[in-house]
């Protein structure tokens, strides 16, 4: 494999590695020489209660998980004195992990059930391919000594347990639960970096103010590592690490339930143009690794666990009015969403280029909560900011027109672009052909958010475009130009053919089928055998073909 390291936990033996495969990586939680550094007293001093070995043995895979991740490069610049280079998604992007890991049960993880779940999952929010091999833990230094109380402080007032990463999302997550459901929640809270603690604190006072006497139980824990282990930004693992604090705390006060609180836009990650791939379309809460984490911690519990996301129907601009309708609008200044950490200063909290922070200013300026988010908190202004030729100039006008393609496109266009979204629908309850409409009309309704700013702006910026007082590159000069020279917004309209307005149509479309019959509107049928076959046998009216005919051709146009 072009990008393959083997992964050596704790203090299992190096002996039979993969052929080929050399300087694998060392990773100690424990003794002397260790390299990874998580907090796990943390969680077991606020709970007065041994953490069930099961899930131990989950946290200790998720933080070797986690810390490999980082620890081997996909190939990109990584981060080079403060900076980064942008990933080259060739060979090394997606890579291969041999992990041999210490566990207190080792029957228990090599199992299918648990097994086969933890490979599937990460494999999918990771993009990369998983290997374990599990040992038995010979001495377990976590639980020596330590006293079980038998009973936690949380338990019987805890209603929900609910990662808080100190985003806007997770922050309207507390605001739903606690201020307007009333609601006692736990915030699990991994830190990744101390640089954010101070506006964590920030945050949960003004909650507490807010909540009264509902406030939020805030339980941070953390993980440090060596510096040489910090060598790959995307972090596509991190959700698992999440997801693994929270299920540990929900099942020692006795919930069955973990929620993450994402927009759906975010979450069912479709790239919104070819330059939004890689790391920028990370998978973190989408709806598969929802499930997979749901299956795999009910195998681990021994009982149904549930893992949700309750935003799932929600675009970012929602999430930001419910913040502002909820009184709530003091919390926004203080939350984080830029990726690019190492760019925060004092004076800019955001640096106003990455895919995340271009989507909250978007959401923030839809929402009309300018007010309580100042624009010299980003380091680019997202309207009138210039910015520099490549990625940051591309990254925005790719999202731009893809928001503007999608504003005018009816269903069958949509779903012929993005064809991953027609086979999201397979992770949801209910109707596919209902949760297809619902997911195309969250993006147009995202699509219509975004375009209402530009349009906006324009009005706003008018004198100065017409004046030249604007820089070339920023987001109001580039709309502008880009229309008096003809180039349009990348949308298109489909041009009027016979075809197109036949009164019949049974034809394939990108990844859907489209159909009309008598005349009447186009509808979308969803990837499917039923349908396929049927386009067979209207193809040839009148034709006899057999069954195991119809499944031969199938099988062979796949």
């Amino acid at each position: 494999m072009a990008n393959e390291r083997s992964i050596l936990c704790g203090s299992v033996s190096d002996g039979s590695l993969p052929a080929g495969v050399k300087d694998p990586l060392r990773l100690r939680m424990w003794g002397p020489h260790r390299y990874v550094h998580l907090k796990i007293e943390d969680v077991r001093r606020a709970m007065y209660k041994d953490v069930p070995t099961a899930f131990l043995d989950l946290i200790d895979i998720a933080a070797y998980v986690y810390c490999a991740d980082q620890a081997i490069t996909r190939g990109g610049g990584g981060l080079v004195d403060g900076t980064k280079d942008s990933p080259e998604i060739g060979q090394n992007w997606r890579r291969t992990l041999r992990f041999r890991i210490p566990v207190r049960n080792p029957d228990l993880w090599k199992s299918p059930c648990v097994c086969d779940e933890l490979v599937s999952t990460l494999s999918f929010l990771s993009e990369d391919e998983y290997h374990f091999e599990f040992e038995h833990l010979k001495k377990d230094t976590a639980l020596s000594g330590y006293i079980d109380f038998g009973v936690t402080p949380y338990d019987g007032m805890i209603d929900e347990v609910a990662l808080f990463s100190g985003g806007l999302d997770s922050v309207a997550g507390a605001v739903q639960e606690a201020v307007l459901d009333k609601r006692r929640v736990l915030l699990v809270n991994h830190r990744s970096t101390e640089k954010l603690t101070p506006r964590h604190r920030h945050l949960l006072e003004l909650l507490d103010k807010h909540a009264g006497d509902r406030y939020p139980i805030h339980l941070p824990v953390r993980i440090n590592k060596e510096k040489d282990l910090g060598r790959e930004y995307t972090q596509r693992s991190r959700s698992f690490l999440y997801a693994s604090l929270a299920a540990t705390i929900a099942t020692m006060i006795g919930l069955n339930r973990i929620r993450f609180y994402e927009n759906g836009v975010v979450s069912l990650n479709l790239p919104p143009s070819a330059q939004v791939v890689g790391s920028r379309a990370t998978r973190t809460t989408h709806p598969q690794v929802l499930n997979g984490f749901r299956r795999l911690l009910t195998c681990l519990a021994g009982k149904a666990f549930a893992v949700e996301n309750p935003f799932m129907w929600k675009t970012k601009t929602d999430v930001v009015k419910l913040i502002g309708d909820a009184g709530c609008g003091d919390l926004i200044r203080y939350s984080t969403s830029c990726t690019h950490t190492w760019e925060m200063s004092k004076q800019h909290t955001h640096c106003g280029k990455c895919s995340q922070c271009i989507d909250r200013r978007f959401a923030v300026l839809a929402a009309g909560q300018e007010g309580n988010d100042p624009g010299e908190a980003y380091k680019v202004d997202l309207l009138v900011g210039e910015r520099s030729e490549g990625d940051p100039k591309a990254m925005l006008a790719a999202y731009l027109e893809t928001a503007n393609e999608i504003n005018s496109m009816p269903a069958i266009r949509f779903f012929s672009r993005f064809g991953k979204a027609t086979r999201v629908v397979r992770q949801f309850d209910g109707s596919a052909d209902t949760t297809a409409m619902k997911i195309y009309e969250l993006y147009k309704l995202h699509a219509k958010q975004v375009t209402g700013v530009v349009d906006q702006a324009i009005i706003r910026y008018a004198p100065a475009i017409r004046k030249r007082e604007l820089p070339p590159s920023c987001l109001v000069r580039l709309v502008c130009n880009a229309s008096a020279s003809g180039n349009g917004n990348g949308a298109i309209p489909p041009t009027e053919t016979a075809e197109n307005t036949a009164d019949n149509i049974f034809r394939k479309k990108g990844q859907v089928w489209e159909i009309r019959f008598a005349g009447g509107p186009e509808r979308i049928l969803l990837p499917s055998k039923g349908a396929a076959y049927l386009h067979m046998l209207l193809s040839q009216p009148r034709t006899p073909i057999s069954a195991i005919e119809m499944a031969c051709r199938l099988a062979r146009n796949k």
